[in-house]
């Protein structure tokens, strides 16, 4: 939801008075959201163009090579399109720090399609941005309080995934204690499938192994616990639908396509006199 918001928030500004959109213009104004992009294709249907001043637009599509929406993080390939849009310009809301969008008078429809390298994930996991995101998310996973406290007493040393073909995926990584040099070689080997109602990941026979010897059972239980939690319908609340539909991880990327309905504001969407 936040890479939507970054992109939404570059694209409502183009909502004006003059009645006209020019894909260049929508381009600048998503760079500016963005840490950078080596590529950006920005195209826009509206016709009429009349519609725009109305907020209606007929159909957005985004192209995207090395997007980077945070300096550790590069994303390879990135699509999205958007069907019809129409909003409220007066009441329209994009609050980027909540991920909220107020003022649609219908639903907002985007599918994407992300691919992620090998190499591009491995030098994020290597970044110290994304190790202190991913110490947070991993605090926040475990639900066990003897998880949790291991998390925080540990942290990871040159973490590195690898896939290994057919959605199965090699994560290594050393674990060292906080003020000792003593190290752990952790191995966490798993296939991967879009699980229950296409919004969560499924963790496919996984293998765990410490030092090359297997780790205790409670760790598997704790890994597949925390992957259960991980689950796209904790956006609900917010009035966000969000659907897996697709997850392909081999060779040495990952594609994942992802579908969005984010709900009109029951307010707005009313016909005058309703």
């Amino acid at each position: 939801m936040e890479l939507i918001t970054i992109l939404l928030s570059g694209f409502m500004t183009l909502f004006s008075g003059a009645g006209l959109v020019v894909d260049t213009v929508a381009e600048q104004q998503i760079e500016e959201k963005l840490y950078t992009v080596e590529e950006l294709q920005v195209r826009i249907d509206n016709t009429p163009s009349y519609q725009l001043v109305q907020g209606q637009v007929d159909r957005v599509r985004i192209a995207a090579r090395g997007l980077y929406p945070i300096p550790a993080m590069r994303i390879d390939t990135f699509e999205l399109e958007m069907d019809p849009i129409d909003v409220d310009l007066a009441n329209l809301v994009l609050d980027e720090q909540n991920k909220t969008i107020q003022g649609l008078r219908r639903p907002l429809l985007v599918a994407m399609r992300f691919v992620f390298t090998q190499e591009d994930i491995n030098q994020a996991l290597s970044s110290p941005e994304f190790a202190d995101y991913l110490e947070i998310l991993t605090l926040n996973l475990f639900n066990s309080a003897t998880l949790r406290r291991a998390a925080y007493r540990y942290q990871l040393v040159n973490p590195q995934v690898e896939f290994l073909g057919n959605n199965r995926i090699r994560f290594e990584t050393d674990i060292e204690e906080r003020g000792y040099n003593d190290r752990l070689k952790l191995t966490v080997e798993t296939g991967v499938e879009i699980g229950e109602a296409s919004q969560r990941f499924r963790l496919i026979s996984p293998e765990v192994r410490v030092n090359d010897r297997p780790a205790p059972g409670q760790f598997v239980k704790g890994l597949m616990a925390a992957s259960d939690r991980f689950n796209l319908n904790r956006l609900e609340d917010n009035g966000i639908q969000s659907r897996l539909l697709q997850f392909q991880a081999n060779g040495d990327r990952v594609e994942m396509v992802l579908f969005v309905r984010v709900a009109a504001d029951p307010v707005v969407s009313k016909l005058p006199g309703q």
